[in-house]
Order: structure tokens, then sequence, then C-alpha cells
């Protein structure tokens, strides 16, 4: 497996040497990547975070339940933060102390952060923070950091939240206009990290790291759709640049020591298919949230935020979210709740570990993307198991030995499960954590695992 994955590496590597550029994100456009200073949050971040977008006062309970530890909203009062204080859930706030923006920063938006008042802060036991801009464009960044900075100099332990655009935004969204030879067209056209459109979203990931000493980077990532077929069958499929956008973050992180929180898709446009099947679609399913969930652990994520829990937002909030319009749970939200409890029973011993890298297992059967290697990957790190399957593997370590996050990437359509085999070494044993349990396997024992259709599991060598 490691010489299989040494060989697919270099020959990514060749076809960017040869298109004269760069398959990595790092000091990808002139100037030099900050590595932040780790802030001491009024929450706790040591462990794997689990979010929602738009809250409900009257279904608090329900998203404890459904293991929500925060909610970013832009309806909050106080009412709402003491029914979430209740039940231990934080709040992220757009519009409670201060105004919330997209893509262009407003001047008025920008002068509201840097000249606000900040003895007339309303703070509350429940508030860890503010939602200062969703999807900036990088002309942007500049004045975001100067009020980042006057915000964080003025708050205790508050995170002022800014998310960014995913890879499939256009280059007038992002504001980065790359220029392409003739040779990159030939040699990286075809690549998912090499085609025009990666081009602009790594220009704009590796400005963002240049400029915004933020500790994470964020983005939402929306990965589903489905069509109708000639025979009137919902099919489902996956945009072909998901896995390239975590890779492009996931390498950021890692080379300035942030921490990865990515906004996931739990609502959609289209419930069983629709002719073209541009337009995200319901995911009602255990398997569209697990897959969605590990493949973005398996980049390392700190904190995973579903997107949406309440009946209101974008797409079809009366019946797409977690909440439906009439105060009900959906098939989503059970969905939701069932993942997020198999993620519960590893979150914290999840956050004692450093990421390192992320391969892919059989590239061609990995849905979300079309390339060969990542840019996170590093061969040294692979581990030695056999499998057919299609699979996406992330690799962590820490004091006490190493951790893997193995998820089946088979396409979701196929309805497949993925298998694979691992020996233990003979100087440790392996806990895996799968679907809420917990097996050990001694040290030299063979392990044979099955992973349902998008499940995924979390897996720590334990020495001595």
């Amino acid at each position: 497996m490691k010489i299989a994955v040494k060989i697919l590496a270099f020959l990514m590597s060749l076809l960017f040497t040869f298109g004269g550029t760069s398959q990595s994100v790092m000091k990808y456009t002139d100037g030099e990547p900050i590595t932040p200073e780790k802030r001491d949050y009024c929450f706790d971040n040591d462990r794997l975070l689990i979010g929602a977008y738009y809250g409900d006062i009257d279904h608090v309970k329900e998203a404890k339940e459904a293991g929500i530890d925060f909610i970013i909203d832009s309806s909050v009062d106080e009412a709402f933060l003491d029914e979430c204080q209740k039940y231990g859930i934080g709040v992220i706030s757009n519009g409670y102390n201060l105004p919330g923006g997209y893509s262009t920063l407003d001047p008025e938006n920008e002068k509201s952060w840097v000249k606000f008042d900040y003895t007339q802060y309303r703070n509350h036991p429940a508030l860890w923070g503010d939602d200062f801009i969703d999807e900036p464009n990088a002309d942007a960044f500049e004045n975001i950091a100067k009020s980042l900075e006057v915000y964080n100099a003025n708050t205790d332990g508050k995170i002022g939240l800014v998310n960014l655009f995913p890879a499939y935004a256009n280059e007038d969204q992002l504001s980065e206009h790359p220029e392409r030879t003739d040779k990159e067209d030939f040699w990286l056209g075809k690549t998912d990290a090499g085609c025009f459109d990666a081009e602009s979203y790594k220009m704009y990931i590796s400005d963002y790291i240049n400029k915004i000493p933020t500790d994470y980077i964020c983005a939402d990532i929306y990965p589903y759709r489905s069509k109708k077929n000639v025979f009137d069958k919902e099919v489902k499929s996956t945009i072909k640049n998901w896995i390239y956008n975590l890779d492009v973050m996931a390498e950021a992180c890692r080379g300035t020591g942030r921490d990865l929180w990515i906004i996931t898709q739990a609502s959609g446009e289209t419930k069983n298919g629709e002719p073209g099947g541009r337009n995200p679609r319901y995911c009602d399913e255990v398997s569209d949230i697990s897959q969605q969930c590990y493949a973005c652990l398996a980049f390392g994520a700190k904190a995973i935020i579903h997107a949406q829990f309440a009946a209101k937002g974008w797409w079809d909030p009366e019946h797409s979210h977690m909440i439906d319009v009439d105060g009900n749970t959906t098939e989503t939200y059970d969905a939701v709740k069932t993942v997020d409890g198999y993620l519960a029973k590893f979150a914290k011993e999840y956050g004692k570990y450093t990421y390192e890298s992320t391969y892919l297992v059989h590239p061609i059967c990995v849905t979300g993307q079309k390339d060969i290697s990542l840019a996170t990957t590093d061969p040294d790190k692979v581990l030695k198991m056999a499998s057919l399957s299609g699979l996406l593997v992330g690799t962590f370590t820490s004091d006490n030995g190493n951790a893997y996050i193995i998820t089946n990437m088979e396409e979701l359509n196929k309805n497949k499960s993925a298998h694979f085999t691992y020996c233990v070494p003979k100087d440790c044993d392996v806990t895996v954590y799968q679907k809420g349990e917990t097996k050990t396997y001694s040290a030299g024992s063979l392990m044979r695992i099955k992973l349902d259709a998008g499940e995924g599991i979390f897996m720590t060598e334990n020495k001595g």
C-alpha cells in the first residue's frame, strides 16, 4: 500500500513539475503564511465540536439531544441565549452585538466592528462569539484582519467567525484572477488540483493565510446532488472537487497550525432528484451525514457544523432541515442525531491527536475527486492495510501513539460497503470506534473491518 501511494504521489508531483506550478497551497501567492497564536476561547476546543446553522428557541432541547454543541444564528436575543445556556449549548451570533456581512466587507460593517464601543458589548455565558462575515472575497481580507484585531483585543475568549467560499465559487466571487499558460493547461487541466478554478481557489486560501491570523479556517462545502434518469429514478451524485476543497484547506491548516472548521450539508432543494441534477439534494439518510463527517475528520476537522437545523434559512426550510415548518423533527434530524451519537463516543479522544496526513486508497473508486494523490498525502504515514475499496484515510499522532480516520468513500448512489484488513502491530493494541461502539484488538491480531455505505471509523493505537 505504501509503495502504491508513493508512486501515485510521485506521478502527481511530475504533473505539477511539468506544468510549472505547485500542487501545494502554501506560499502559492506572494506573502508569508501567518502561524497565528492559539486563542484561549470561552469554550473547549480541545475536542471535536459539533455545530448547527440556525436555532429555534422552542427546539433547543432537540438540538441538545441531537448532539449539537453550538448554534450559529442571526436572530439571537437574551431569551434564546438563556435557553441555550440551560442545555449547555453555545451561540455564535450574527447581529446580537455586531452586524454580520456577506462577500464584500461593507464600510459600515467594518466601521461597526472597529469603532464599536466594546464597553457596551453584551456578554452572556452561552455566547461563544460573533458571526463576522460569510463568504468574503479576497479583496476584503486586509480589512477583515484589521476588524478582527480590534475585536480580539476588546473581547475575552470570543470567536469572530469568518466563513469562506467553497472551491466551486468562481473567480469573480473569490476576487482571484489567475493567468493560465498553455503548458499548465496541457498538463494540469484534467486534474482537480490543477484546473483553472483550482488555481483561483488556491490563490484565495493562500491569500487568507497570508493576511488573516485566525487560528482556524472555516468554509461551507455542500457536495451532494441528485437527478432523475430516463426511468424517473433518482441518481445520486457527488461534486468532483469536494475532496480537493478539503485537501487545500487541510494543508493550509496543517502548514500554519490552525484548526479546520467545515459547514456540511444537512438540507437541500430536491428530495428525490430533478432534471439536470444541479441543485443540492436532501441529506436525510445516515450515510449522507456520516460520509461527510468522516471525510472531514480524515482531513483533521476540529468542528463540523450541520446546515441546517431550524425551519429557516436557505434551501427548502419547510421540509429539508432538521426541524420542519410544523416544529417536527425530520428524517434529516434522525440521521444527524445518529451520526453525532457516533462522533460523541470519541470526540474527546480525537482532540488529543495532531493531524498529519490524508491519502486515498484506490483513488478511481473514491467519489468527490478525480486526482490520484493529495497535497496533504505523506506516503511515510500510510497504514499497512489491504483493501479493494475506495477509502479516505486520515492519519494522526500523539505522545501515546497514532490514530486514523478511515472512511468508505464509494459513491453513495452505489449503496456499496467497503472492506479492509489490518494486522495490528506487535507493540500495541488497537481500539476501533465504530457506530457508537468500541472494540479492542490485541497486538499481532488480524482485523477484518466492514464499513457500510458512507460509514467511517476512528482507530487508535495504544502502546504500553
